[in-house]
């Protein structure tokens, strides 16, 4: 079965999860805090991530963000559950955008969790799977912008010949307010960029400019400052999914 490194901060939610999912053949390693997670991810290189959000010192968002940011694979391509008692949609976007593949909300269900870990192992890699989820989050962040969130976003209503499909959503402005500041940036950063919404992986990217995927990642830190986004996997995300560079040749 699978290798699940959970990292909580509670040894009770540490347990429950332990027995859960060790009932179902998985062996399972912990980690009590966002260094510890790190260093055990290091270590055993597990198949799946189960996550705490909220943390003494280095919390989930950090632990996402260094993963994701990893030049190894069996580092940044790890499947990332966040797991945390925070509900709010917005927190739901944030994982998404910055790498997690599922947002998981305290207090759980052990059958729940059970099938979310199996999800994580089956079917597409995971970066196919963090895009999707990433797709998703931008999606959701439009409709919160404009305060039309609604509870399921799965199904989408029925259209008859005589009904007319909705006109396209308009640009967030948080993404236009990063889409401008654009012009902040290099020739040679804006091509980066280029370069990236063309190709699938970061290190296919760094290989095309035959740089290292370090520089490339560095690169990308400093435009992520520049621009004002939240994090590189956000950044990652506009730039391929969110039509950031619509106006870049």
């Amino acid at each position: 079965m699978a290798l699940v490194l959970a990292v909580d901060d509670e040894d009770d939610i540490l347990e429950i999860i332990r027995v859960n999912l060790e009932l179902e053949g998985h062996r399972v390693v912990v980690a009590h805090n966002g260094h510890e997670a790190l260093a055990q991810a290091s270590e055993h290189h597990p198949d799946v991530v189960l996550l705490d959000v909220m943390m003494p010192g280095m919390d989930g968002w950090e632990v996402l963000t260094r993963l994701k940011a990893d030049a190894k694979p069996e580092m940044s391509e790890v499947p990332v559950l966040m797991l945390t008692a925070r509900a709010a949609d917005e927190d739901r976007v944030r994982g998404g955008i910055e790498g997690a593949i599922r947002y998981l909300t305290k207090p759980f269900l052990p059958d729940l969790l059970v099938e979310e870990v199996a999800a994580a192992l089956e079917g597409d890699r995971e970066p196919v799977k963090r895009r999707a989820a990433q797709r998703e989050a931008l999606s959701q962040l439009a409709r919160i912008e404009k305060g039309s969130l609604v509870a399921d976003t799965s199904v989408r209503p029925h259209l008859t010949r005589l009904e007319r499909a909705p006109e396209p959503e308009p640009e967030p402005p948080r993404v236009r307010a990063i889409r401008e500041k654009l012009v902040d940036l290099s020739e040679k950063q804006r091509h980066l960029l280029a370069v990236l919404r063309a190709t699938p992986s970061v290190s296919q990217a760094a290989g095309e400019l035959d740089v290292s995927r370090s520089n490339v990642y560095a690169s990308l830190r400093r435009i992520s400052r520049k621009l004002g986004t939240q994090s590189v996997p956000e950044l990652l995300a506009l730039v391929r999914e969110g039509d950031l560079l619509r106006d870049v040749g």
